[in-house]
């Protein structure tokens, strides 16, 4: 998920369907300012449309824009949700090209964001500081996280208190691994305000109480050997709800051949899912690809026997640095990553505060993602509805690798800031930089256009480029300088 260099860009990239949107090629360097009165050639194609004749289509809108100050408006009123192709020409020259995306109204006012919501630090059984940890999820690009120790509240509050002064750009959402007593079955507990975890270790005959009074509310149906693991995964999923948190169901397919294993068979599995106490299914989470492919394949069964659980995809990460990531018969080689760091959520919210987040999660506003490779040549897997899908696919290549570049330094940034270096002005800075960019991207503010002093500059050197000799590559005397010119 790297930066693509783009001479020129479109904004705003996200439209409202049905509704006229004014849009603006913006030159992203001096060079590209578009030639003040002349025409441009734009072809607008929508991708998700119905077009009769594949080799003489009939739906391509076809607009002739004249430059003004540097920059190129038009308009573009989006018939449908989807993917829309934007080509720009000059003299029948192509010089670049844009997709833009249309939303309906109930989409179009959310906000998408990467995350994590499993993780853990050496307060339980990781290897990473908190704070570091906070760190190298905002370098890699995330906009939240949920630190989840085992039976551990707490630890999340080290990772508040050491960035209090700055503003991160990185929602830290509540959590904790639930293990309670007697019950092998792990939950995942994001979004609550108060520590599960700490019911039962504080007060284990309220714990025991309790779960006595959730054995009664164990479904006849529910095969005897699985009565115990219900009532008190019942019992802890209530406390999660209790404390308004999300409670989520982890790595199903993490099974025997290690010593103290967490084990919830197939069948039980599936009883869980199917009881409404989960309010999401880990779908992808740290347990190797041929996890996933059963995961992936167990959810398709559930909702095809009407049990459609909201799925994520989180890392479970327990250390920072050099490993290995496997793909088929190739590794990819980490450095100071996360581990599964390929692992992580969309999740599309009203807000970027944990509250928001959680809710979205409940709503089944989740694309879970894989992602392989690395830089320019990752791809990625998502798992969702169709529709939520498509516009994860089209977020992840248009809009989240900008985001990228500009968390990596401010990762770095925050490590500093948590060792005692003041870094607030260039976190702080950072963060305005991430929110200008999603604001812009978005339409909620307009996109920087050239000022005079830029267009000045910029026909400063034009004019003694056109004076030069009309040359390309070492040749003096050539046919022309084969650029916009």
């Amino acid at each position: 998920m790297l930066p693509v260099a783009r001479n020129c860009a479109i904004f705003p990239s996200i439209l409202p369907v049905g509704k006229e949107s004014v849009l603006t090629a913006v030159p992203m360097g001096k060079t590209f300012l578009f030639f003040d009165g002349k025409e441009y050639k734009v072809t607008i194609i929508n991708v998700f449309g119905d077009e009769k004749d594949y080799y003489e289509p009939e739906t391509h809108i076809h607009l002739t824009v004249t430059a003004e100050n540097g920059i190129l408006k038009f308009p573009l009123t989006a018939p449908n949700e989807g993917e829309y192709m934007i080509i720009v020409e000059y003299n029948e020259k192509k010089l670049f090209e844009q997709n833009v995306y249309a939303l309906e109204e109930d989409l179009y006012g959310l906000r998408p964001l990467k995350g994590d919501l499993h993780s853990h630090t050496y307060r339980s059984d990781g290897t990473v500081d908190p704070a570091a940890l906070a760190s190298h999820y905002r370098e890699s690009g995330y906009d939240f996280f949920a630190l989840t120790d085992h039976n551990r509240f707490y630890p999340g509050e080290e990772i508040d208190e050491s960035y209090a002064d700055v503003t991160t750009g990185l929602t830290r959402v509540k959590g904790e691994e639930v293990h309670a007593p007697y019950c092998p079955v792990h939950i995942v507990h994001v979004g609550g305000q108060s520590s599960v975890a700490e019911i039962y270790w504080k007060d284990k005959a309220r714990y025991d109480r309790e779960v006595e009074e959730c054995f009664k509310r164990v479904p006849a149906e529910v095969p005897e050997e699985y009565r115990d693991r219900y009532a008190r995964a019942l019992w802890v999923t209530d406390s999660i709800h209790a404390a308004g948190g999300v409670a989520i169901f982890p790595h199903p397919f993490w099974r025997s051949g290690r010593s103290k294993m967490h084990n919830v068979c197939d069948e039980l599995a599936a009883i869980f899912l199917k009881s409404g106490m989960f309010d999401s299914f880990e779908l992808l989470g740290g347990g190797g690809i041929a996890a996933y492919n059963k995961t992936s394949a167990f959810w398709g069964d559930l909702r095809a026997q009407g049990c459609d659980i909201p799925v994520v995809s989180s890392s479970d990460s327990h250390k920072i640095g050099p490993g290995e990531i496997g793909f088929g018969n190739r590794v990819i080689f980490t450095a100071n990553r996360l581990q599964y760091g390929n692992l992580f959520t969309l999740c599309f919210a009203k807000d970027s505060d944990g509250d928001a987040i959680a809710q979205a999660v409940k709503d089944g506003l989740t694309v879970a993602v894989q992602g392989e490779g690395s830089g320019y040549d990752r791809i990625y897997h998502c798992h969702g509805s169709y529709r939520l899908v498509c516009y994860a696919l089209f977020l992840l290549n248009n809009y989240f690798p900008e985001r990228q570049g500009i968390a990596e330094s401010a990762g770095h940034a925050m490590r500093q800031h948590a060792l005692g270096l003041n870094r607030k002005a260039v976190i702080d800075g950072l963060a305005e930089m991430s929110e200008d960019h999603y604001l812009r991207f978005f339409g909620r503010i307009a996109p920087l256009v050239p000022s005079e002093e830029v267009i000045a500059f910029e026909e400063k050197w034009r004019a003694v480029q056109m004076d030069g000799p009309t040359s390309k590559g070492s040749k003096i005397y050539g046919t022309g300088i084969t650029r916009q010119l």
